[in-house]
């Protein structure tokens, strides 16, 4: 959507922490890179100075974007955690 300033949800926490997500529909061979993740992070911690950050993907994170990620301070849920929620099991990451 254009005009979203680099993020596809924005809200805040129960407690008032500014919260962002970004989604990402790609195919399953295709993975989230580490110049995807530097874009999100400017994004969110610049222009929407958010204390929680996830980045949401339907494919796999590569290693330099999960790294990335963790220092960074963004939440990456990558397909697999995305199929063991939707088959029931809690997701700690968001715990």
């Amino acid at each position: 959507m254009s005009g979203d300033r680099g993020v596809d949800i924005t809200g805040h926490t129960a407690d008032g922490q500014a919260l962002v997500v970004q989604c990402k529909r790609f195919a399953p061979h295709i993975s989230v890179t580490s110049p995807d993740v530097q874009k999100f992070l400017g994004t969110a911690k610049v222009l929407h100075k958010a204390e929680i950050a996830l980045y949401v993907a339907t494919c796999q994170f590569t290693r330099d974007a999960l790294d990335l990620c963790a220092e960074g301070g963004i939440t990456a849920l990558h397909r697999g955690l995305l199929e063991a929620w939707s088959a029931g099991e809690a997701l700690r990451v968001l715990q």
